[in-house]
């Protein structure tokens, strides 16, 4: 898997050095103005990340916490053309997921993207996101959702807590 490093961007000059990232031509379409996306990164459930790799930023994500609190969201994946197909996607992709389990209370995370972005919708569902056709302030956006498994021991204390035990120790208990 390729190493790189994921630095949170913190003001417009930190984000205006990324305007030298260029997409392939026919992704164009699904990127954003630099500075369109800069200002949504204002909000303060935001948090963008500029992407290092070989000693240069390569690329940009937006991870953002969802309404629903136990949700977060992938979204604006950029990396440079010259760094495409290199498997700095699908790193980053799972990087943050791997993130996001780590927060307390989180449940699922969400891709979002242009329906018609093919390259986006084959990385998530790569990575086992599930399709989801959504819409979002009025468009159509394709969303794919990946919610986290119990972990094993979680899964066996809550086969545990199911299952009827074998002796009652104390019959003091105030049960309703």
């Amino acid at each position: 898997m390729p190493t790189f490093k994921l630095i949170e961007i913190r003001s417009l000059s930190e984000f205006l050095n990324l305007r030298h990232i260029r997409v392939e031509r026919e992704q164009r379409r699904f990127s954003k103005n630099l500075i369109l996306t800069f200002l949504q990164t204002r909000h303060p459930a935001v948090t963008s990340y500029r992407v290092d790799a070989e000693g240069e930023a390569i690329g940009y994500v937006m991870l953002i916490h969802a309404e629903n609190p136990t949700q977060w969201i992938i979204e604006r994946l950029t990396i440079d053309r010259d760094h495409q197909r290199k498997g700095y996607g699908y790193a980053i992709v799972d990087h943050l997921i791997d993130m996001v389990h780590d927060f307390e209370n989180s449940e699922m995370v969400i891709a979002r993207y242009e329906p018609d972005n093919e390259p986006a919708r084959r990385l998530f569902e790569r990575l086992n996101f599930e399709q989801q056709e959504k819409m979002f302030r009025g468009r159509h956006i394709a969303i794919l959702e990946f919610e986290f498994e119990d972990d094993e021991d979680d899964a066996e204390k809550d086969e545990d807590e199911d299952a009827e035990p074998d002796e009652i120790e104390d019959d003091d208990d105030d049960r309703a």
